[in-house]
Order: structure tokens, then C-alpha cells, then sequence
């Protein structure tokens, strides 16, 4: 099963650190690791959604999210996709980007793997829990602990990839993982089970679109298109699954079937949801609420150094643009 940190076909770091388009260039040079739940955004560029909305785009696949931070923020980059966690940890606001787009929703792609005889949240405290720090499973750990009224100072915390932590878990060295697939099916193979997974918190885990601010401001137009690209997609997919699916499953490099299963797992997100999610100019959306909870997680582990703003780090004007041009739910 594809994971979220790996990257096929990364692209060399010469091309993927050149300078920014010129500003007169509405291109939009945009980041993401090999995951399905990017999958519509490959599906508008293959297709030309995207340049039908007078949208030129690049899709580049990076591995490294510390060094694509590192290229927004110094403008070699135009936009990242990654999970809202990603957002937080390196500090959207800080970095200069705002989120305008949902594209996925985890709908039981990650989860918490637990031995047999701990059957509730609670029954966690003070055993082995395998988890990535700053990682979207990390994330979803500490609030799985919070609405139980627990914190990582109640668990025997290993800090190990997600991947790991999973194998581990059904080797019998782990009480407990958060993980992902195919982890999550193989708990029964130590007598285990998936105690939680995100299919049981929605909106928790989601894989967003930002742009840096002054591409936002200074092309409003094309990051609109970029946007009204992706519903093109979504449409597209709608009505034409099995086609669509061996686009994306293509583009991305994996087996058709290693794409159906992993997109079990997860909810592209409609036009409806993303007005729900992101919010509009005037109302914050869900992920105003998620955003503000994961920093304050972030700020009192020390993780997150600086202050972040919920406000600042979504903007709802290119998504209310789109929809305004596609009124279609």
C-alpha cells in the first residue's frame, strides 16, 4: 500500500528548485508526494482541466517536506499539497501560504492498531505506542488522546515512522501503533484490532492546496481555474470511474488495483464539502476549528515555536470564485 511519505520519480533537486515563474507568469509550480488522494489533481492536468480554466500548472513530486517548505517560503515553489497537520508543523503563516483548496478527506486510510485486550482509549494509558512525531498519524494520536481527556504524558510514546511502528506492532514489540495501511488490515495477525481509525473522526485528517500569498493576490484568476480545474476532475470521475481511476493509477506510477484499494480509504471532496471545509471570505470553515486545536498541541510539545493564526493561513476567495463560476453541487 502507497504511503504518504513516499515519492516516486522525485524530481531532481535542480529542476525542483529553480526560481520562481515571473510574475507575470500566472504558472503554477505546485509540490506533492505519489498519494492517491492527489489523484483528481493529476486526472485535471492529464486531461487539461486545468488549462481549460487558463490555468498552466506543473505538478512536481518531492519527497522532503522540510526542504519543500524550506523552497515556498523562498518562492521557488508556488503551491504544496499536503495534510492541514503538515500546515501546522511548519507553520503556514509563517512560510507565507494559505490553504484554498480540500482535495481528500481520510476516511479510514490511518488509524490507531491496538492489542486485543485494550478496548478503549483509555485502556492506553501507560502502554507502548508506536507514532511519527509531526506525521498525520502523530496528529491524529494526540487527538484521539484529547477527546478521551489523555495526552501523550499517559503513554509509553515510541517515536518511529508510521510505517514502522505498524510493523512493529504486528511483530508483538508495540502495544499500540498509529499507522496506516496495510497495517491497519493486518492487525489481526497478533490477535489485534483497529481501536480508531479517521474514518471515526472526519474532517481530522485532510490533504489540502495552499498557495503562497502573492500568488494568490497576484494571480487570482489562475489559482481560481486551478481550483475549477479540480471539480472538473472531480465530475469527471464521477461520471466515468473505471477510466479515471487507471488515468490517475498511471500517473502516479502504481497498480490499478493498489489504487482502488488505497482509495478505499479516503473521500475526494465535492464542492459542497469544500465550502463546508475551507469556508468562504466572510465564514471560517472546519478547518479554522482543526487548525486552531493542532496548534495548540504543536505549541505546548514545543513543536511549534511561533504563533499561528487559524485566520491567516486560509483563504476562502479563490474557492468562492471557482464556485462562482460552477454553481453544480
Amino acid at each position: 500500500m502507497i504511503k504518504r511519505a513516499l515519492a516516486a520519480g522525485v524530481i531532481a533537486a535542480a529542476t525542483l528548485f529553480k526560481p520562481a515563474f515571473a510574475a507575470e507568469t500566472p504558472s503554477l509550480k505546485v509540490a506533492m508526494t505519489t498519494w492517491v488522494g492527489y489523484g483528481l489533481l493529476h486526472l485535471a492536468q492529464e486531461k487539461g482541466f486545468f488549462a481549460a480554466h487558463d490555468a498552466k500548472v506543473e505538478l512536481v513530486s518531492v519527497q522532503d517536506k522540510a526542504s519543500t517548505a524550506a523552497a515556498i517560503a523562498t518562492g521557488r515553489l508556488d503551491g504544496w499539497a499536503t495534510t492541514v497537520d503538515t500546515f501546522i508543523f511548519y507553520n503556514a503563516q509563517k512560510i507565507g501560504v494559505k490553504q484554498v483548496l480540500a482535495v481528500d478527506f481520510s476516511a479510514g486510510g490511518e488509524g490507531l492498531v491496538t492489542a486485543s485486550d485494550i478496548k478503549t482509549v483509555k485502556d492506553l494509558k501507560g502502554r507502548r505506542i508506536g507514532a511519527e512525531e509531526g506525521s498525520a498519524t502523530y496528529f491524529f494520536l494526540l487527538n484521539v488522546l484529547a477527546d478521551e481527556g489523555l495526552s501523550l504524558k499517559d503513554i509509553d510514546l515510541q517515536n518511529m515512522r508510521a510505517g514502522d511502528a505498524g510493523a512493529a506492532f504486528v511483530a508483538g514489540r508495540l502495544d499500540g501503533a498509529a499507522t496506516w495501511d496495510p497495517w491497519l488490515s493486518q492487525a489481526g495477525k497478533r490477535s489485534g484490532h483497529v481501536l480508531v481509525s479517521s474514518r471515526d473522526k472526519p474532517g481530522l485528517i485532510v490533504d489540502t492546496v495552499a498557495f503562497r500569498s502573492d500568488v494568490i493576490e497576484q494571480h487570482p484568476e489562475a489559482v481560481a481555474g486551478f481550483i475549477q480545474g479540480y471539480f472538473d476532475a472531480y465530475d469527471y470521475w464521477k461520471a466515468n470511474s473505471e477510466e479515471a481511476n487507471k488515468i490517475m493509477a498511471d500517473a502516479l506510477g502504481i497498480k490499478i488495483d493498489e489504487f482502488r484499494a488505497s482509495l478505499a480509504g479516503l473521500q475526494f471532496v465535492s464542492r459542497e464539502d469544500n465550502a463546508a471545509y475551507i469556508g468562504s471570505a466572510d465564514t471560517a470553515g472546519k478547518i479554522a476549528e482543526v487548525t486552531k486545536r493542532g496548534a495548540d498541541f504543536y505549541k505546548g510539545l514545543g513543536l511549534l515555536k511561533a504563533d499561528l493564526d487559524p485566520a491567516s493561513v486560509v483563504d476562502g476567495r479563490p474557492l468562492a470564485a471557482a464556485l462562482g463560476g460552477q454553481a453544480k453541487q
